[in-house]
């Protein structure tokens, strides 16, 4: 008997530090930290190892790796990639980069296989009250990634699909 109350009193005291580290000083619930670890593909490139992570501080983005399908090396002399992320219905560029690369005594390009995407952070998003965006404001995020083939001449874009955010009967997050 006396075993079952230790545990009765246990589980009612981890439950009580539960319900009370949920709160800060001021008794206001404390904001969750999102992390999203992102890939996904278009019919060209591969992207591996993305992450954004969304604080009521900042917004956070990159440290993934594009990869060209099905190419080893692959010349260009221009690689351009922009990270979109639609909150609330807006859409914003959250994360980009770009290379140029002009050498016309060679008429060499640089090698765009294999990028890594680098990383940012900026400030905060807010809502339309002023707060601090959540996941479930965000609908949806894409990486948008351009370049030019050298041999044809022409430039090239394709949008890979990172996040989409799910129906309300899919999720608890809603």
């Amino acid at each position: 008997m006396l075993q079952k109350n230790k545990g009765i009193l246990y589980l009612l005291i981890t439950t009580l530090i539960v319900l009370l580290s949920g709160c800060n000083n001021s008794g206001k619930l404390v904001k969750n930290n999102y992390f999203l670890p992102l890939h996904g593909e278009s019919q060209t490139w591969s992207l591996t190892g993305y992450e954004v992570m969304i604080t009521p501080e900042n917004f956070k983005a990159g440290n993934g790796t594009l990869k060209m399908k099905n190419e080893e090396k692959y010349l260009s002399d221009f690689f351009q990639f922009e990270t979109h992320a639609v909150i609330n219905n807006e859409d914003f560029t959250v994360h980009s980069n770009s290379i140029e690369f002009s050498s016309p005594e060679t008429g060499d390009g640089i090698d765009i296989a294999e990028i890594t995407t680098g990383a940012i952070e900026s400030g905060k998003y807010l809502n339309e009250k002023g707060d601090p965006i959540s996941l479930k404001e965000v609908n949806v995020i894409y990486m948008i990634v351009k370049w030019r083939d050298i041999n044809k001449g022409a430039y090239a874009n394709e949008r890979i699909d990172l996040f989409v955010k799910p129906n309300k009967e899919e999720t608890f997050l809603n």
